[in-house]
C-alpha cells in the first residue's frame, strides 16, 4: 500500500555561506598573490645594485655599469651534485 505523502518536499538550497565566501576570497587572493610573484621583476632590490627574483639573482658594483646576473633555478650553493 502506498502511503500519500504529506504534501511537503524536502528542498536542498544551495547558500552561500560566509565561511564558504571568506574561503572563495582567500583562494582569489591567494591565486593573484601567486601571479604577482612570478611574474614580478624584482622581489628584493638594494640602491639598483642587487635584485633578487624567483628566477634571478643579480649584483651590479658600484663601480661598473655591468650587471651580472645568476639563476636561481640551478642547484642551491653548498650541495654537490
Amino acid at each position: 500500500m502506498a502511503s500519500a505523502g504529506s504534501g511537503m518536499e524536502e528542498v536542498r538550497v544551495s547558500v552561500l555561506t560566509p565561511l564558504k565566501l571568506v574561503g572563495l576570497v582567500c583562494i582569489f587572493l591567494a591565486l593573484c598573490l601567486d601571479l604577482g610573484a612570478v611574474l614580478s621583476p624584482a622581489w628584493v632590490t638594494a640602491d639598483h645594485q642587487y635584485y633578487l627574483s624567483l628566477w634571478e639573482s643579480c649584483r651590479k658594483p658600484a663601480s661598473s655599469d655591468i650587471r651580472h646576473c645568476e639563476s636561481t633555478l640551478s642547484s642551491a650553493p653548498g650541495h654537490n651534485s
